[in-house]
């Protein structure tokens, strides 16, 4: 976090782009285009040679959370992963490795000198002289839980990073043709006159004869087909169902206890509440506010620039706050608050609400956390040993029943299934691998086909031969009917309101004034308010399939688009170009994202290049296996 603050200085631009950026370019790619087997639980990813810890993981993601949690407030670790945050946080520590590497590759170094002199500019182990202070630095290093060893090293390899950033963006910058065509696309707002048809309004559809439902049934026959079946034969090997059988030793046990005690220990939290101020006078009379006895809940809402929910932080270690902030925070008891605190998001007011103390797990009560954490890592082992001892069976001529008898485990002979593992009687098949590339390669192959040994993400391996196929078919009538009546009377109601729009727009085209064209139909004329090409669809009478069509269309023209239920006839009725004029603060803002935009597509080809040079291999069970424990990985 203490880096973190100083990205404000020297190489401003540069570590914008990389810690923001570069993040972007690997979701291109996606974390499961890196899966792989990595057999130590300890290590989340590895990336050419070097590998990322779980250790790094976790903090990496606490300051991804504490970045979320400045900006909407409170928000627990299962949420931050629903929304992508350990990926993103994964991504970042990737993609600053890579730097690395390929720094270390081109001779790029970073003298003792270099260091020094970047530590020695830094404001924070400044003095009150403004004048650099040994015992500042070393203060601030212990406060931050950094030793001098640790801090330096990763100052060395931030300064690297600068290095190739700032050389593969230099010169990158928005023209400002391109800025000015971008906020006249944005800022461009319509209107626009809805009509809203209803399916309720075409009544109620008759009842199909059976010549009808007959041609309906031929015109829409892939609506109604029987899905392709094949029976199966499955050998898999399931680490998770291998490791439920070993037990690894008590020694072992504890001797991963003591190495993964300081990852698995609790540190002290506070459950925090902030008020967050951009300026320093509002902030100054928020306190002496709170100072006179005022709760704290009535000075947030009155000062507050956020909503009142944003001011809780929720649980908060330590090393998960600004260490600015830090400090301050964590000298107060329960029910204080600090005075105003500057950090690069504004000044802070915050207030300690409720502290939980930090601990130390006992062996007890992780023990089945790490039992079964080294009896997958067994498993995995003996995978590999079981996997090269099909090979070999495979390679003599031996069947796929063969091989499996060679190893000692059985062969799973499905019913006749589709490709979502459904029998033909609709009864789910167990056993068998939740891996797209088994559904891939067991609905690819040809009858009496067997694949090759193909590794899941988990460290397993499947294989796979298709002893019979049942090709799909159309069902017949009686199979299907009253899907197929149901279907025809759906389709009727479409084509009905379908009809009356069409009517509607003719009408239109032809003369009639809008009301009039929808007198007597039980129609009403909306009009939406100023909507631009990204207005939030709540609320937003515009439908939104027709939002992009209607911002390609001239005054007067009408368009026809599907709504939840029914049908709408949108005519656009007024076009407010943006005007550039009083506009340089929102330029300004547009062209410095636009110039990180562009210097993103730079290192996204930069990164795609990389990772080619420096194979990445992540680790999906640990990286599992950290969300897994309710009570230690989720903090």
């Amino acid at each position: 976090m203490l880096l973190e603050s100083m990205k404000k200085g020297i190489g401003k631009y540069v570590m914008i782009v990389l810690a923001s950026l570069l993040i972007l370019s690997f979701a291109v790619w996606g974390i499961g285009d890196m899966a792989g087997v990595i057999s130590n639980p300890d290590e989340i990813a590895i990336v050419g040679e070097t590998k990322i810890t779980q250790r790094e993981f976790q903090d990496q993601f606490r300051r991804e959370m504490e970045r979320i949690r400045s900006r909407v407030g409170n928000i627990n670790a299962e949420q931050a992963r629903n929304i992508g945050l350990a990926d993103t946080a994964l991504n970042s520590l990737i993609a600053k490795r890579l730097i690395l590497l390929q720094a270390t590759a081109l001779g790029i170094l970073i003298s003792d000198d270099q260091v020094v002199r970047r530590i020695k500019k830094e404001p924070t182990f400044r003095n009150e002289m403004g004048q650099f202070d040994r015992v500042v630095f070393q203060t601030t290093l212990a406060n931050n839980g950094l030793s001098e060893n640790m801090y330096v090293a990763s100052l060395r390899e931030e300064t690297q990073q600068e290095y190739i950033g700032g050389a593969i963006t230099a010169g990158v910058e928005a023209p400002p043709t391109l800025v000015n065509k971008v906020y006249q696309f944005r800022n461009e707002r319509r209107t626009a006159d809805i009509i809203k048809i209803k399916r309720s309004l075409a009544g109620k559809p008759p009842s199909p004869k059976e010549v009808q439902l007959v041609e309906f049934l031929n015109k829409n026959s892939a609506q109604f087909m029987a899905p392709e079946y094949r029976r199966l034969s499955i050998l898999h090997l399931d680490p998770v169902e291998v490791a439920k059988e070993l037990s690894p030793s008590e020694d072992d046990i504890q001797t991963e206890y003591e190495d993964r005690l300081a990852s698995l220990s609790v540190p002290e939290r506070r459950q925090l509440e902030q008020i967050l101020l951009q300026d320093e006078e509002a902030s100054k009379r928020a306190y002496s506010s709170l100072n006179e006895g005022r709760s704290f809940l009535s000075v947030a809402t009155e000062f507050s620039e956020k909503p009142i929910e944003k001011t809780k932080l929720g649980l908060v270690a330590r090393r998960d706050m600004l260490p600015m902030l830090a400090d301050a925070v964590f000298a107060l008891k329960k029910n204080q608050f600090t005075k105003p605190q500057k950090s690069p998001m504004g000044w802070h007011i915050i207030r300690v609400a409720e502290i939980e103390p930090g601990r130390e797990p006992k062996l007890e009560e992780v023990r089945k956390q790490i039992s079964d954490d080294l009896a997958l890592d067994l498993a995995l082992d003996d995978l590999v040993k079981r996997a090269n001892q099909l090979e070999d069976s495979l390679a003599g001529g031996g069947s796929i029943d063969d091989a499996a008898n060679d190893i000692g485990v059985k062969v799973l002979k499905t019913a006749l299934i589709d490709s979502s593992g459904m029998s033909q009687t609709k009864k789910k098949q167990n056993g068998i691998p939740l891996e797209e590339s088994f559904t891939q390669t067991a609905f690819s192959l040809k009858k009496g086909e067997t694949s090759n040994l193909i590794e899941t993400s988990n460290g397993g391996y499947f294989m796979v031969r298709v002893d019979d196929i049942v090709e799909a078919v159309k069902r017949a009538m009686d199979e299907v009917r009253p899907e197929v009546q149901a279907a025809w009377k759906a389709d009727w109601l479409n084509k009905s309101i379908r009809k009356t729009a069409e009517e509607i727009r003719a009408s239109v085209k032809g003369g009639t004034p809008l009301a009039s064209a929808v007198s007597g139909k039980n129609l009403t004329v909306e009009v939406s308010k100023p909507v631009s090409r990204f207005s939030s669809l709540s609320g937003n009478l515009i439908p939104p399939s027709l939002l992009h069509e209607m911002f390609n269309a001239k005054v007067g023209d009408l368009l026809i688009g599907p709504i939840s239920d029914g049908y709408a006839v949108v005519r656009v009725k007024g076009i407010q170009a943006a005007s550039l004029a009083n506009s340089d603060s929102d330029l300004k803002d547009l062209k410095g994202a636009l110039s990180i935009a562009i210097a993103n597509d730079v290192l996204q080809e930069y990164s795609r290049a990389l990772r080619e040079e420096y194979p990445v291999v992540m680790n999906q069970a640990a990286l599992d296996a950290y969300f897994s424990n309710q009570d230690y990985g989720r903090r």
